[in-house]
């Protein structure tokens, strides 16, 4: 049987036809989006949502020398569309495809795929595993703007969001944790949650809208900068997100007036954005970079902020190399709106892993583990044993420890900082070796656009 990622691996083959048309690898996943929306609108009975002149069968049965000026008076009409979420996935949209024999091909390597064989296992997962391709193949696609999937049905497994809850996201990327927070709601035979996302560039919005639209989901995914706005009626219940690493661009003024401890670092800022905005009673998990958890400075007055006025019950240490966008090393804290610290357990997943990448990804079964140790309860009260990878501390223990939250030092708080395990230099080389061959292969895919560019550059010169 046809599963979804034969279908995704055949659908991520057509982008060879817009490789030829001068499309970059950023620019796949909207051109595929723009025509697996009006196919898959077709498979899941969705036209009723689209304007009559939009539908697939327009697309599909246009004659070969109109099939492109059909395509793009399309786009202009579904961007003016009355279903607003169809609006806002077509909204300015435009196609890079110059070529009706082009199109032709893409739309007919579409139709020839077996969607009813499809359609059994998820249409929705052929979309997800097209951003999942798309950030595996290349630091220049959507990579910045995916977490992948196990670590995103770890965290929503474990703080298992309900049809009461409003789950939150200020750095929605591609829609990840609102699309788990959804389907593992309705897998627990209740209704989805509401779903908030706010996203920062455009296009990474269509593509969120688009993934929670063909996983049978409604949400909110608002265009903007969530260190922007301000907090929404009291709050929201359920906050998961994984905010961009990197201190590019310092924060506005009016972006730090919105916080407590003005800072240049976003990491810092959308921690503090998260528990700002999170409803009495509420739970969190937030994916931050490990320098958060020892730097001194703003950054310990935000972690003694935490530790005093909300309850950090759990912290997961993440193995290195499982994002495709950098090596950085990452940590997940987990925190309630419900009173203060008294302990927090750390679960150590990186020490002692084999090295994740390209080669070796990252799998469900690698966080089941923690899963289990984590317990039942969603806000992590349930009861816990220690173990070589899961260890507790008191308030007290970390007040010592001047308030860090990384996993080095609670294992050997003595050991100065800045010095290293041979585990840990073993890791760091290989998250350079990742690098090194992500940035070898980006610096190939431009020598082959080049290449091609300077060749039909000759082509047109010995034409004339």
């Amino acid at each position: 049987m046809q599963d979804t990622s034969d279908v995704t691996r055949r659908l991520w083959a057509l982008c060879g036809v817009l490789r030829n048309e001068g499309v970059t690898y950023h620019e796949y996943l909207n051109e595929l989006t723009y025509l697996l929306f009006l196919k898959l609108a077709h498979e899941l009975e969705m036209e009723d949502r689209i304007p009559n002149n939009c539908r697939w069968v327009e697309l599909s049965e246009s004659p070969p020398d109109e099939i492109l000026p059909v395509y793009i008076e399309m786009l202009k009409n579904l961007g003016a569309a009355n279903d607003e979420v169809v609006k806002t996935i077509f909204a300015d949209s435009r196609t890079g495809i110059s070529s009706g024999e082009s199109l032709r091909q893409l739309v007919q390597g579409i139709e020839d795929i077996d969607w009813y064989r499809a359609r059994q296992n998820g249409l929705g997962d052929v979309y997800e595993g097209l951003i999942q391709k798309n950030a595996q193949e290349s630091r220049y696609g959507a990579g910045q703007y995916f977490t992948p999937r196990p670590v995103v049905e770890a965290l929503v497994q474990v703080t298992a969001p309900g049809v009461d809850d409003v789950v939150y996201d200020p750095a929605a990327g591609t829609g990840g944790f609102l699309v788990a927070a959804g389907l593992g709601a309705i897998a627990n035979n209740s209704l989805s949650p509401k779903l908030v996302g706010i996203e920062l560039v455009r296009d990474v919005q269509r593509m969120a809208l688009m993934n929670l639209l063909l996983h049978g989901l409604e949400g909110r995914i608002l265009l903007g900068d969530a260190l922007h706005h301000d907090v929404e009626g009291h709050g929201y219940s359920v906050c998961l997100t994984n905010p961009p690493f990197g201190a590019k661009g310092a924060l506005t003024a009016e972006q730090n007036e919105r916080l407590e401890y003005q800072t240049s670092n976003k990491q810092l800022a959308f921690l503090q954005h998260v528990y700002q905005n999170l409803a009495e009673g509420g739970r969190a998990a937030i994916v931050v970079p490990d320098n958060v958890l020892f730097e001194g400075g703003t950054a310990a007055a935000v972690r003694t902020k935490l530790l005093e006025g909300y309850r950090v019950h759990t912290i997961l240490s993440l193995p290195t190399g499982i994002f495709y966008a950098t090596g950085v090393k990452t940590t997940v804290l987990f925190f309630c709106a419900d009173g203060t610290t008294e302990d927090v357990w750390f679960y150590d997943l990186r020490s002692g892993q084999t090295s994740f990448g390209k080669r070796r990804q990252l799998l469900a079964s690698d966080l089941s583990e923690f899963v289990s140790a984590y317990g039942a309860d969603a806000f992590g009260k349930s009861l816990r044993v220690e173990s070589d990878r899961f260890k507790r501390l008191t308030r007290a223990e970390l007040a010592a420890r001047g308030d860090r939250l990384d996993f080095a030092h609670v294992q050997s708080p003595d050991r100065p900082t800045g010095s290293s395990s041979i585990a840990e230099l073993l890791d760091d080389t290989r998250s350079l070796r990742e690098e090194l061959d992500s940035a070898l292969s980006g610096i190939s895919e431009i020598e082959k656009i080049l290449t091609r560019h300077f060749q039909d550059r000759e082509g047109e010169a010995l034409g004339r």
